[in-house]
């Protein structure tokens, strides 16, 4: 009987089950399993072929002999293409999901919508933040190297549309199925937050806080303009542009790495503080916090809005 039982369990919870006829909490484990599944395996194939790729160039990266400079750096974000196919053919294959229920419908303008949101954003951020002096401005880099923005720009845009199709166009449509829209949104982004803890945790307390914070007000705006364009374009765009124009065209910290990057525009953190976020950048900051919670705010009753039919 309890074999049977916990069989049963099993059953309900494996990523590979369709069986529609499951209890919402039951559903919701799954898709956090699958996730997690997807996640994992993704990881490791994506490792295995960065490492395949090193020593096809001649590195011994399992021991410590890597490329300097560019590539080194590169390779990460371009492995974000194995989550990003590995996570369409489990929706695809597994899932029997259609290309339009996985986010790859709307319009494709989208995307620039996204982007030019996040120029916006960042250069009210980044602004405000010059106007209490935590960020001085230092002028503009006239030695830019062209090709390298094309790499940093393909990376970023392979990156940002990883993730949102993973915690976006996976998870959140998955959820949807069977449990609220505050309940799915709130899970996925604390799905999307994961991944960022471990570099968040390094910081300070006060700075960790802050930067969970803002990673959920970010995810609840990705998450909002999905459901409200009715497409991943407008969240890829915003998601990309953000890592790109923060790390390479300001050249300032990301997620608590450090910029490589000189910049084109060309900033410092001159005091810090909470209003910059101090080593971990702005993205721990207080400022951007103000600004993501304003956005979030106009994007949800606007969302409500169309919804509902109200004003």
């Amino acid at each position: 009987m309890k074999i049977s039982y916990y069989l049963s369990i099993i059953s309900h919870l494996n990523p590979f089950n369709n069986d529609p006829n499951r209890a919402a909490a039951q559903y919701t484990l799954k898709k956090l399993l699958a996730f997690t599944m997807i996640y994992c395996f993704s990881a490791v194939l994506g490792e295995g072929i960065i490492i395949g790729i090193l020593y096809r160039m001649g590195y011994d990266p399992l021991h410590g002999v890597m490329p300097a400079g560019q590539i080194g750096e590169l390779l990460p974000y371009y492995g974000f293409l194995v989550f990003l196919l590995v996570t369409i053919a489990y929706c695809r294959l597994v899932e029997k999901r259609t290309t339009q229920s996985i986010g790859f419908s709307g319009n494709a303008v989208d995307y620039l919508a996204g982007v030019l949101l996040a120029a916006a954003l960042l250069a009210i951020i980044i602004g405000v933040n010059c106007i209490f002096g935590s960020i001085k401005f230092w002028g503009l880099n006239t030695n830019v190297d062209f090709k390298s923005l094309l790499l940093w720009i393909l990376a970023f845009g392979i990156q940002g549309a990883a993730e949102e199709m993973m915690c976006r166009g996976f998870l959140l449509h998955s959820l949807l199925e069977k449990i609220s829209i505050p309940k799915a949104v709130m899970i996925s982004s604390s799905a999307f937050i994961l991944p960022h803890l471990m570099s968040l945790l390094e910081a300070d307390f006060a700075y960790a806080i802050v930067g969970i914070v803002n990673l959920y007000l970010i995810s609840i705006v990705f998450s909002a303009l999905v459901l409200l364009r009715s497409g991943l374009w407008i969240a890829c765009g915003l998601h990309s542009a953000w890592n790109f124009i923060l790390y390479v065209i300001m050249g300032l910290s990301l997620s608590g790495v450090e910029s490589t990057s000189k910049g084109i525009i060309l900033f410092g953190v001159k005091d810090v503080g909470l209003l910059n976020g101090a080593a971990y950048g702005i993205e721990a900051g207080l400022i951007t916090t103000a600004v993501l919670g304003v956005l979030a705010t106009l994007i949800l009753k606007g969302w409500k809005e169309r919804q509902y039919g109200i004003s």
